[in-house]
């Protein structure tokens, strides 16, 4: 708040002028609680009269409307310089110190609640990539059925996220998404050769084809769970990677036609 009572409520009850429910501005501030919008940012007592005074490093001084004095008890104020009345300043409602208690307008309540979130895609937009996700996934699990091979994994549904989802993302793109996953999986083999199959070492794969995407410029996150899976699960490197390599590029031209389509953003930004 701009202001703020520094006394017990209970020995200003007797003359304390309530604040008004809700003040828009610094102007309006100051005035509730009596004081000189040109003391900004300067201690002031404020006397049962309303009147006044500056509070220096010494005593306050008389009254300069009638030279006497000041009496005791005052309640002591702080003005806060203009910067302090900021938006969410200027919707603060104000009350009475007998209240005890900061309250805050329903307008100030739901800013804090408002999400922060990007904004939600048109409908159209949202009905083409859900099909064409869903499109591509399907693509998959039928060319495993032909193959009778596993085409459809965790991480390949996660990398079909990103490109239809957020297609105009570096993680998303033909040299990311294809470059990334070969990569991954390449670690994982390495990581599975040198120290076998274990949590442990499912583990360090993980986080070591997280920089080898990133040394490498093509960095993918559904790639570090390729190499997670490699290492876990000991796949054999033929047919696991030609299958990883060819379900990538399934879900980049898939991608592409979506891309196309005019009613989500085009894609792919960049192929290399």
């Amino acid at each position: 708040m701009g202001v703020r009572n520094f006394f017990p409520a209970d020995r200003m009850r007797r003359w304390t002028t309530p604040f008004p429910p809700q003040a828009s501005g610094p102007e309006e501030v100051l005035a509730a609680a009596r004081l000189d919008p040109r003391a900004v940012g300067d201690t002031k007592e404020v006397s049962p009269g309303g009147r006044t005074h500056p509070k220096g490093p010494g005593e306050a001084g008389p009254d300069p409307e009638t030279g006497v004095e000041p009496s005791r008890p005052w309640r002591t104020a702080y003005v806060a310089p203009p910067v302090a009345f900021g938006r969410d300043d200027e919707r603060t409602a104000f009350v009475s110190p007998a209240s005890g208690n900061d309250e805050t307008t329903a307008t100030d309540a739901w800013r804090g609640l408002r999400s922060r979130a990007p904004a939600r895609p048109k409908t159209a937009a949202i009905a083409v990539f859900t099909a064409g996700a869903t499109i591509a996934l399907l693509t998959l699990v039928a060319f495993g059925t032909v193959l009778d091979q596993v085409w459809l994994m965790p991480p390949l549904v996660a990398s079909a996220a990103l490109v239809f989802g957020a297609p105009t993302l570096p993680l998303s793109q033909p040299r990311s998404v294809i470059g990334g996953q070969f990569l991954a999986a390449l670690t994982g083999f390495a990581v599975l050769a040198v120290a076998g199959s274990s949590v442990w070492a499912a583990a360090v794969a993980g986080g070591l084809a997280l920089g080898v995407t990133a040394l490498t410029r093509t960095p993918h996150s559904p790639a570090a769970a390729t190499a997670t899976l490699v290492v876990a699960q000991q796949q054999p490197l033929v047919p696991f990677l030609p299958i990883l390599v060819a379900a990538t590029v399934i879900l980049v031209l898939v991608g592409m036609l979506v891309g196309r389509s005019g009613v989500t953003p085009r894609y792919p930004t960049y192929w290399w």
